[in-house]
């Protein structure tokens, strides 16, 4: 009798272990292709080559320095070897965040451009300062130029490919903004296939799709051999304060679709991000994915499809299912009412009562909120002992797997002691009836405010009310079902939302560092609620057991998670020091940026820096230490009033300003305060004024950045207030001073756990410029 009780917990979770094993061994690495792969393959190997040329010196390559000129030669000389017909478009272009700059793009075509039929194939070459880029974007452009040569072994097609390789997408998209406004081409392409990288590891993720979505994900599925994409990864980059090439050609008008990879992400805009720890895997997965899809363009009659939003979702990375956005509304509401009907049906047959109803509502609805509540709690523990960095962009850490486990662990914990708590109360089918309502009614809201997100609560509700159908005979016979029928209806939604749930849940750790944590325990615990009613019925001893299993796991993740250390030199800390210089107040200091905040012993020993950490300038979110430094007598930035006189608005000054490096760093950027309103600069150029937006601060001020400032200077005019205005005037150039030796110590003190990441270690010399109304007129 026991072992009948226990049957459909059990089955419910040794389901789950072997759905997991599945969802692993379908989402494994692709294996890479060797060089005997056939001339019309992608291959990993020879892409590989390309890729250390281009890379293998682990020399940085940003927009504007000489070793991105050298890596701009190779891929000219690669495409010109192949037979394309290459050209360099240079240009001053400024994005609509406040940053302008020089890219220089290579674009490559084989024959004439007819007008409004091309397709785009694009990467970009430029790194970050700190890092040679080999994955971000290095493996892109290896890709591309793999692609290149098999488009050339391919019968010609009427449908012509135009490559392009943009600079300065690190500094701001400026390579794909001066394409897209200002070559000739740009007016002929119909879709763009863009790749690009996050991480330098893991399976190719196609998530994001031009405006014709429903089209788009058709026409890919029947394309792609490993398609891992959803709906729900759409929609949340669509959220997130992060962009690409692509951002620039969907504004365009392009159709396509964007692919990167994010495994191993500590890498990433980092030393570490060099030819040694590129994947071959992802990068044949990345080039096997972008050529499905460019031949599946290049090979469709018309490419001027009807927009259309889509849910879709990959089926073990085998194929992908694509349903029409606007059934997601209707389908939900059905659902819901359909829910309702039986509800009603379990009601006059005497097998549920209001009062469970509600018991089980309050309980469905009590796991993913304790479940998340309590992942927090861990969490903020584990911060508080120093193994957990701060939940931001940086929240990684090198050993998550115990945490990962933790969050199943937590909402099955949670689902057992509320069904132990509340099974007198609500009964099977109160439990059964909370849990679906739940979901229908989250179905309803997520079809309603983000159609795109809500297809795994969607089918999982569509499940929960199809699979009780075996019991509708009992019901009207006010007869209970047969526990195997009743089983049944718990069974199918909690396997339908995990399978949908977990390729996510894969993938949302590497997206989103700690912080996934709670998210996984939520949504995991809103599955677990589904699990209620057969907790109902299962022994008493089993439940003990299951809560006990749970609270031990979760304890234990989180002691190992307290034991291991937080970085490695596998997994560093991301550390930037900075020398600063204040030309007004005649003072050095240095200020460093750790991801964990907290300063590593050694660089505490090495100078005497604040304990509480502190924003990088006033009015700027980036927070770090200050310490003092000896003084440097650095050159200024330069910003010249060279005119003032009354805008065109009324209540406003127009100010044509200059604004130059002295010393030749390579940034240099504006802060206007809030109370002068400069809302945009229109810089001259030599093709023209260009307007530009500038970016906002949270302080309210307003940041105009030059990355790869010419020597002569960048002449800019501003709209401002009629009055003396205190403008604060920054240029950075990358690495510390020479003459310096405690920069030195102080990059030896990070210690092996620790990197720099981004811009790097560098040089910052700051001024205050006032400009006046009434002066130059």
């Amino acid at each position: 009798m026991t072992l009948a009780k226990n049957r459909g917990l059990m089955l419910a979770l040794g389901g789950a272990v072997l759905l997991l094993a599945a969802e692993l061994l379908a989402y494994r690495p692709v294996a890479p292709k060797g060089l005997n792969a056939a001339a019309t393959e992608f291959s990993a190997a020879r892409a590989l080559r390309v890729l250390r040329d281009l890379v293998g010196d682990g020399i940085p390559h940003p927009i504007g320095s000489a070793a991105n000129a050298r890596v701009r030669e190779l891929i000219v000389k690669h495409l010109e070897s192949l037979g394309y017909s290459t050209e360099l478009q240079t240009g001053f272009v400024c994005n609509d965040w406040g940053t302008c700059g020089t890219p220089t793009n290579i674009i490559a075509t084989s024959g004439a451009v007819p007008q409004n039929t091309a397709l785009l194939l694009a990467a970009h070459y430029d790194s970050v300062p700190v890092g040679p880029g080999a994955s971000d974007d290095g493996v892109g452009v290896a890709a591309v130029l793999e692609i290149a040569r098999i488009l050339k072994v391919m019968p010609p097609s009427t449908r012509p490919v135009v490559l392009l390789v943009t600079d300065g997408e690190e500094a701001g998209l400026l390579g794909a903004q001066l394409f897209v406004r200002e070559h000739p081409l740009a007016g002929k392409i119909r879709a763009a296939v863009n790749l690009d990288a996050r991480g330098v590891s893991g399976p190719s993720l196609m998530f994001e799709t031009g405006t014709a979505n429903t089209w788009l994900m058709q026409l890919y599925s029947a394309a792609a051999q490993r398609p891992i994409t959803n709906s729900l990864f759409y929609v949340v980059y669509k959220a997130l304060p992060n962009d690409t090439d692509f951002t620039v050609f969907k504004a365009a008008s392009y159709q396509g679709f964007n692919l990167a990879f994010i495994g191993d992400v500590a890498h990433y805009h980092t030393p570490l991000d060099n030819f040694a720890n590129a994947s071959p895997s992802s990068l044949q997965h990345q080039g096997d994915n972008a050529l499905s899809a460019l031949l599946a363009l290049q090979n469709y009659p018309d490419l001027h499809p009807p927009a259309g939003e889509s849910l879709f979702f990959d089926v073990f990375a085998r194929d992908i299912v694509v349903l029409p956005a606007r059934m997601a509304l209707p389908a939900a509401l059905a659902a819901l009412l359909l829910l309702l009907v039986e509800a009603m049906l379990l009601r006059r047959g005497g097998l549920l009562l209001v009062s469970e109803a509600l018991w089980g509502a309050l309980a469905a609805l009590a796991t993913p909120l304790l479940s998340g509540a309590l992942s927090i709690g861990v969490l903020a523990l584990l911060r508080a002992f120093g193994a957990l960095p701060p939940l931001g962009m940086d929240s990684w850490v090198a050993h998550p797997l115990a945490m990962n486990g933790a969050a199943p662990a937590i909402a099955l914990g949670c689902a057992g002691a509320v069904g132990w708590w509340a099974a007198r109360r609500a009964g099977f089918w109160g439990f059964w009836f909370g849990a679906a309502a739940w979901i229908g009614l989250l179905a309803v809201a997520a079809a309603a405010a983000a159609p795109g997100a809500s297809y795994i609560l969607l089918l999982t509700a569509l499940a929960a009310v199809l699979a009780p159908l075996p019991c509708v005979s009992s019901w009207l016979r006010r007869e209970p079902p047969d526990r195997a029928a009743a089983a049944f209806a718990v069974l199918i939604p909690w396997f339908i939302m995990l399978a949908l749930l977990l390729p996510v849940l894969l993938i949302i750790y590497p997206g989103l560092g700690a912080v996934a944590w709670p998210l996984s325990a939520f949504t995991l615990g809103l599955a677990a609620s589904l699990l209620l009613p057969l907790l109902a019925r299962t022994a008493v001893r089993a439940r003990r057991l299951l809560v006990g299993a749970a609270a031990a796991l979760t304890l234990g993740c989180a002691l190992v998670t307290l034991l291991l250390p937080v970085y490695t030199s596998r997994w560093p800390q991301r550390i930037n020091v900075e020398y600063w210089f204040d030309s007004d107040a005649d003072h050095a200091h240095w200020w460093v940026y750790a991801a964990s905040s907290r300063l590593p012993a050694a660089m505490r020993a090495a100078a005497n820096f604040d304990s509480i950490p502190r924003a990088r300038f006033p009015g700027s979110s980036s927070m770090g230490f200050f310490g003092d430094a000896p003084k440097l007598n650095l050159a200024a930035p330069e910003l010249t009033q060279t005119s003032a006189a009354p805008a065109a608005s009324l209540h406003a000054t127009h100010y044509e300003l200059l604004l130059r490096s002295a010393r030749g760093a390579q940034d240099a950027f504006v802060v206007f305060p809030e109370s002068a309103n400069v809302q945009d600069v229109v810089v001259t150029t030599s093709s023209g004024p260009q307007r530009a937006k500038l970016r906002k601060m949270p302080s309210g001020a307003a940041r105009l950045l030059i990355s790869g400032i010419p020597a002569a200077g960048v002449q800019f005019g501003i709209d401002a207030t009629p009055q003396r205005l205190a403008v604060q005037v920054f240029d950075q150039s990358y690495g510390l001073p020479e003459e310096l030796p405690d920069g030195t110590t102080l990059r030896r003190a990070k210690g092996e756990t620790a990197t720099s990441s981004q811009d790097g270690d560098s040089t910052v010399v700051q001024r205050t410029v006032w400009l006046d109304p009434a002066a130059g007129r």
